[in-house]
């Protein structure tokens, strides 16, 4: 099955529903006319742009109905989408262009300026540079219900969704149609029935967010694009359009409960909201509770693996008495996904904690050009995640940090999770980040971030002596920054290089 044969689908099963609400100007699209306008840049790009299947085409914008388009049809065209974050200075967003082997960058007006700045090292590169609105012409008038204009294979590569994780540098991790079609049948397995229902989206479309608005589509559901987030307008657009489902980061829900009152006036639209990507502390999963309801299902799922996981609703109230604190029970595998707990020599039994290694044909195909570090991840098909967790007896997994985040300090071994949940034991601490910095002693020593919660003013010396009580000699933070807020993406992962980085600047 490849991405352009599911629109087809989608387009004969739902000809009557509303698919896409564009929030911004109101403006609806029926799945007839959505699928026509996907299938309809793919033709304008291949009149517009001289390419071959496989070659990368690379996307600068926002959420919106156009970018929407795009992203659907560069690969609706057997061309490979490459997404850039918006976000990123425009060195980082050159250098994955550069890595890609992009042949066009297409971007919408909004980031004109940052294109323009970046055309001289474009063009040295080979990369042409257009609006998406440059190929409004380009294949002239295309008759409704045409089909895609390439047919596109289940082994072509879809996409390259570069993730940098939280400590190294930026890797392209290679999805194909079949990969892709194999997360989104996982998704649509994973959720209810949601024929009908609306799903409210605030976040970027970007790297791969858009496949899952796709399976929500694809179940008959409407999409309506909120485009970017701020929390007052999330709240007027959850009043305005009452949708059943949105998804959100740790972070937006941070921002909801600040400016939200006491009441759910105008919530109650809302069966569930959908939380992957950074652990909530129970202490904001308790008061999201409070605000929203019972109504949070949790996703554990990579890049590299999409929607591997999945608690729905009715169960993820059960987190609030969750003894394991911030990484916690994410639970039993979607459809088509295997989990093992595996100490690099044979699977563990339950209970026992090890790497998280995951497998089935949602799994990447690997890395963009990088076939050492794909061969030290990919074994024998699983997928070596560096993620520890271990399974329950009902085959549930149970994330207990990140094997690759471990400090090894004078010969012996830290997991950062368990300094930072001492941390945030504090009375005064709202969150912490701890990590290793290298030492020509130690080999690594202990180092942490702090967020002070708002009217309080802990000092060093009263965390020190906090942690003395607290944890062994070993697992004390030997150097302690305070900042206004941790470093993170937009999927709420803290960045952990930030963090060494401004740790160590604080210390020359």
């Amino acid at each position: 099955m490849t991405l352009p044969a599911l629109l087809e689908q989608a387009r004969r099963a739902w000809p009557d529903r509303c698919a896409l609400i564009d929030a911004d100007s109101g403006r609806r699209y029926g799945f007839p006319e959505l699928v026509d306008e996907v299938f309809a840049f793919s033709r304008r790009l291949l009149a517009a742009c001289d390419t071959r299947p496989g070659d990368r085409i690379a996307l600068l914008g926002d959420a919106t109905p156009d970018f929407l388009f795009a992203d659907y049809g560069v690969m609706s065209a057997g061309r490979v989408r490459v997404s850039l974050d918006p976000a990123l200075d425009p060195a980082e967003q050159l250098a994955q262009l550069r890595d890609a082997g992009a042949k066009v960058l297409l971007y919408c007006p909004s980031h004109a300026d940052r294109v323009q700045a970046l055309r001289p090292d474009l063009a040295a590169c080979g990369v042409e540079a257009r609006p998406l609105d440059s190929l409004a012409d380009a294949a002239g008038s295309v008759p409704p219900d045409a089909p895609p204009p390439v047919c596109c294979e289940p082994d072509w590569v879809a996409a390259l969704n570069y993730t940098g994780g939280t400590t190294g540098l930026p890797k392209a991790v290679v999805h194909t149609h079949g990969s892709y079609c194999a997360a989104l049948h996982n998704i649509i397995a994973a959720r209810a029935p949601w024929t009908g229902d609306r799903m409210l989206n605030v976040r970027p479309l970007w790297p791969i967010a858009a496949i899952s608005l796709l399976a929500h589509l694809l179940q008959g559901g409407t999409l309506i694009l909120g485009a970017h987030f701020e929390p007052r307008r999330f709240l007027d657009l959850v009043a305005r359009y009452r949708p059943t489902c949105t998804s959100l980061v740790p972070t937006h829900l941070v921002r909801i409960l600040r400016v939200l009152s006491g009441e759910r006036a105008g919530l109650d639209s809302l069966s569930c909201i959908e939380i992957g990507a950074a652990a909530m502390p129970p202490e904001l999963f308790e008061q999201a509770v409070a605000a929203f309801g019972p109504v949070f299902s949790v996703i554990y799922g990579l890049t590299e693996a999409p929607w591997t996981c999945y608690r729905p609703p009715p169960a993820a109230s059960e987190l609030l008495a969750d003894p394991a604190g911030t990484l916690g029970l994410v639970g039993p595998t979607t459809d088509r996904a295997d989990i093992a707990i595996g100490d690099g020599q044979a699977p563990l039994p339950p209970g026992t904690v090890g790497e998280v290694l995951i497998r089935g044909a949602h799994v990447m195909r690997g890395y963009w050009n990088q076939p050492g570090l794909t061969a030290a991840v990919l074994d024998d098909g699983w997928f070596h995640t560096g993620d520890l967790g271990c399974l329950d007896d009902q085959g549930r997994l149970r994330i207990q940090g990140r094997a690759k985040a471990i400090i090894r300090t004078g010969g012996k071994s830290v997991q950062p999770a368990e300094v930072e949940q001492v941390l945030c034991s504090h009375p005064s601490i709202l969150e912490a980040a701890v990590v290793g910095i290298a030492d020509p002693e130690w080999g690594e020593i202990v180092a942490a971030a702090v967020v002070a919660r708002p009217g309080t003013h802990p000092g060093g010396d009263e965390l020190a002596a906090f942690c003395r009580e607290r944890l062994s000699a070993h697992k004390r933070p030997k150097r302690l920054v305070f900042m206004d807020a941790l470093p993170r993406s937009h999927y709420g992962k803290v960045l952990t290089r930030k963090i060494q980085d401004a740790i160590a600047a604080r210390q020359d």
